[in-house]
């Protein structure tokens, strides 16, 4: 198995409807890719210097199943779209 971490920091000027639709899109991968074997995310509840705004872990089978997700089209356009909110971010895969 292969567990996808990624943290996410909003552009400042990000709305509450873009960051709603930035969560939407990701917990559509949950019930619309096939790659996608388990999927969390939520916003940040604490405060300090190195937090981020919002968090998703993702599990998939395998390497190979990740990158066919990366390179699905529903991705692409949450890259394309959603994701256009987001100033920076912190992304981690690691076997588990």
């Amino acid at each position: 198995m292969l567990r996808h971490i990624v943290l996410v920091t909003f552009k400042p000027e990000a709305t509450a409807e873009e960051r709603a639709a930035l969560r939407a899109a990701v917990e559509g991968f949950r019930d619309n890719v096939p790659e996608v074997r388990a999927l969390e995310c939520g916003e940040n509840v604490g405060k300090g210097p190195n937090h981020h705004d919002f968090a998703v872990v993702a599990d998939f089978d395998d390497m190979a199943a990740f990158r066919r997700y990366i390179d699905s089209d529903l991705h692409r356009a949450y890259v394309a779209g959603p994701a256009k909110a987001v100033a920076r971010l912190a992304a981690i895969q690691h076997e588990i």
